[in-house]
């Protein structure tokens, strides 16, 4: 009599212990929605604090172990957030702003041929175009009127962006200052967010660890493999650009890093029409430059530095990169580049995960059923005897 009422009563305590954690989950839930409402506005700041702590963090260790091991895990953590200032922030603040400068110079240069247009005729096109370029679009511009107020409207329409990305400059400082605090804090305290991490995520000790260590392995092909690649190749594409004699190399140097993001499209989206345009105007000493130095120097940098890192480092599939990569553009814009990849990755790994215990729990049942069925055999015969 006793034994079963030790039943009911584990039973009753089990039933009591979950009533109890559902307010708990109730309240867990409405806090963790308040917090991801605080936290959804600062979402891409901090993503790119914990891309460039991660790209750092090897350092940081450096210093910790080395010159600031008697002091503080806050002087590595300064020094480290100082080096990202100094070698990944005002680069970007610089390279923007020189962009910028140049976006309105050629924009105030375009305008002023659309001005000479006006009184002088499709002939001002000829400072733009090449001179037979120029001879088979003037018919075209008389015909069709509408085309010249196509362009005169584009080049308005850019007058407004330009304006726009100045005042999109003062958010971009605001997020400056974000990143650099969340670097320190991230550098400082990384460890101990990762180790919390690990305790949390709802998977066993082994899964954890490799979940973890697969993210790691990804994020580091990502970073090391697209960002220094397309960085080393924006500035090998503009050298290039000023030795061939076309005009804001800078500008255009950015542009090719940000295509060398993109596969297949790469930095010849940039240097192969300008060497076209210089070998249509007859420069071909400058045609025949640039395009040796896109196809022989700067294809060659994307091709040794992506192997070297993505390939040797993170081990991952082209195809699981060229998803992320493409459908992180779609999706996140810039920084949907490098968080692409891991996502594609970790959903994988999970994926497998989720393969290999489900083939474990089948053969489980496939040994019961058979034990089962030896059992049951193995009785029949004892009844028979």
């Amino acid at each position: 009599m006793k034994e079963p009422a030790a039943d009911g009563g584990s039973g009753m305590t089990a039933q009591g212990e979950g009533r109890q954690a559902l307010p708990f989950f109730g309240v867990l839930a409405a806090v963790a929605s308040l917090a991801v409402a605080v936290v959804f506005p600062l979402i891409k700041p901090l993503a790119w604090s914990v891309l460039l702590s991660f790209s750092v963090y090897p350092l940081f260790m450096k210093m910790r172990e080395g010159p600031f091991r008697r002091r503080s895990d806050g002087f590595s953590a300064a020094a480290a957030t100082g080096m990202i200032v100094l070698f990944a922030v005002l680069p970007c603040i610089f390279a923007v702003v020189m962009a910028l400068r140049e976006g309105v110079r050629l924009h105030g240069f375009v305008l002023e041929v659309l001005a000479a247009m006006e009184s002088t005729g499709e002939g001002a096109l000829a400072t733009l175009l090449p001179e037979w370029l120029v001879e088979h679009i003037r018919p075209w511009m008389v015909r069709y009127p509408a085309i010249r107020g196509w362009v005169r409207e584009t080049a308005a329409r850019g007058a407004v962006e330009a304006v726009s990305a100045a005042g999109d400059a003062v958010l971009f400082l605001y997020y400056v200052s974000i990143i650099t605090v969340s670097c320190f804090f991230l550098l400082r305290d990384g460890r101990y967010i990762v180790s919390y991490l690990r305790e949390i995520v709802p998977l066993p000790p082994d899964q954890a660890a490799g979940f973890f260590d697969r993210g790691k392995r990804t994020l580091q092909a990502v970073v090391y493999g697209v960002l220094l690649t397309s960085l080393v190749q924006g500035a090998a594409g503009g050298l290039g650009w000023l030795i061939s004699g076309l005009p804001n190399p800078v500008l255009f140097g950015a542009l090719m890093a940000f295509f060398a993001l993109i596969p297949f499209l790469g930095t010849a989206f940039v240097w192969l029409p300008g060497s076209a345009y210089l070998l249509a105007v007859s420069d071909w000493t400058g045609g025949l430059i640039l395009l040796g130095w896109g196809v022989l120097v700067v294809g060659t940098i994307g091709r040794v530095l992506k192997a070297l890192f993505i390939s040797g480092g993170g081990k991952i599939h082209f195809f699981v990169v060229f998803v992320g990569i493409v459908g992180g553009l779609a999706a996140w814009g810039i920084l949907g580049l490098f968080v692409g990849p891991p996502v594609m990755s970790l959903f994988l790994f999970l994926l497998e995960n989720y393969r290999i215990m489900r083939k474990t729990r089948n053969l489980q049942q496939a040994a019961h059923a058979g034990a089962d069925m030896v059992s049951s055999d193995a009785g029949a015969y004892d009844q028979k005897n």
